[in-house]
């Protein structure tokens, strides 16, 4: 009975099959049209309606930012999160001078916002790395790759000035501390330093005592054997003796310490105030040409913080051949997916015919 059943349900599925491909076959010509009318709106789509983008693409490198040694002292960067540093070319800073540069607010008629140009530009980091990648897409070639060569250029040079910008203001600040210190510093050593003179010239190094030599013995015996006199010839003799003041010279070895410890510290004001100057040189330096043609000015050696820290590894090139449509993969995406709605379009039919 079991092997019945089996045989009649074996007889059954090859009954349907056979049923499956014979609609499929009745129906190949409506297929056929649905597959090609499909494949002709992707190849239509594909090479007509579809905007080419194209692609460059820049690789970089950049060193983790801890802290640099300049002629003015230490300064310590922020942030020590290299992706902090990375992010920062997605910043307004530098999309909306990269924009103005090209002339890409004049592009459409709109021109290009900063949001959509931010949607075509692209940032893409190896886990664990310092190697980083910025990307531009755009339909024009040339265009694609003259804006991702100046966003990337623009990027450079706008980190580096910024952290210049700050360490010179961090640097002004603590330099102002140090002089107002310094000065006070001075001023009270000067001060001790004076009185230290009143009491120095108000004490006598060397003091001077005179006493009856005949008070003593053991000297007027000496004096009187000496000079071949009587001892009571010179019992109204005086007698001179030198006494060196140590009080003196202790007051004299602390007026010269003060003395030693001002010059050095003039010294030192004179250092620090002049390379406080220096840095108001460049400060101003930095208001007069920050965001002006003549910017290149202020990268100009002194203390340019994020000059080593920033390397370009890998520089676009003008792109030739499109990122995107993907010719291949459209028609052969319209092909499977026309075949397939044929395919059920033929199947449809045939049930509806049937029922």
């Amino acid at each position: 009975m079991e092997e019945k059943q089996n045989q009649m349900m074996q007889e059954y599925d090859e009954i349907s099959l056979k049923e499956l491909i014979l609609n499929i076959w009745n129906e190949r010509i409506l297929i056929i049209i649905i597959t090609v009318a499909v494949f002709a709106a992707a190849v239509f789509y594909t090479f007509v309606v579809a905007t080419p983008i194209y692609k460059a693409e820049t690789e970089l490198l950049i060193k983790e930012p801890t802290s640099v040694e300049t002629r003015y002292g230490i300064y310590t960067f922020p942030s020590e999160n290299i992706n902090d540093y990375i992010q920062y070319i997605n910043s307004n800073a530098v999309i909306d001078r990269v924009i103005k540069k090209e002339g890409l607010d004049q592009i459409g008629e709109r021109g290009m916002s900063n949001t959509s140009f931010r949607d075509k530009t692209s940032i893409s980091n190896e886990e664990e790395s310092n190697r980083f990648a910025v990307a531009f897409k755009y339909s024009d070639p040339d265009l694609t790759y003259q804006v991702n060569s100046s966003l990337v250029d623009t990027y450079i040079k706008t980190i580096r000035m910024k952290y210049k910008e700050n360490a010179v203001d961090q640097f002004i600040y603590d330099y102002e501390v140090q002089l107002d210190n310094l000065q006070n510093s001075i001023e009270r050593e000067e001060k001790i330093m004076e009185d230290t003179k009143e009491l120095l010239d108000s004490i006598t190094p060397i003091y001077t005592l005179q006493k009856l030599l005949f008070s003593d013995p053991e000297a007027a015996a000496a004096y009187a054997e000496e000079f071949n006199l009587n001892i009571s010839d010179i019992s109204e003799n005086v007698m001179t003796q030198e006494y060196v003041n140590d009080n003196y010279f202790s007051i004299e070895s602390k007026y010269l310490d003060t003395k030693t410890n001002l010059i050095s510290m003039r010294e030192s004001l004179e250092r620090k105030q002049k390379f406080y100057d220096e840095l108001l040189e460049e400060k101003e330096l930095i208001n007069q040409y920050k965001n002006t043609e003549e910017e290149e000015k202020i990268l100009n050696g002194k203390m340019d913080v994020m000059r080593d820290n920033i390397l370009i590894v890998s520089e676009a090139y003008t792109p030739i051949n499109p990122e995107s449509p993907n010719k291949l993969l459209n028609l052969a995406i319209g092909l499977v997916l026309g075949l397939m709605l044929g395919v059920f379009a033929g199947l449809f039919k045939a049930y509806w015919k049937n029922s």
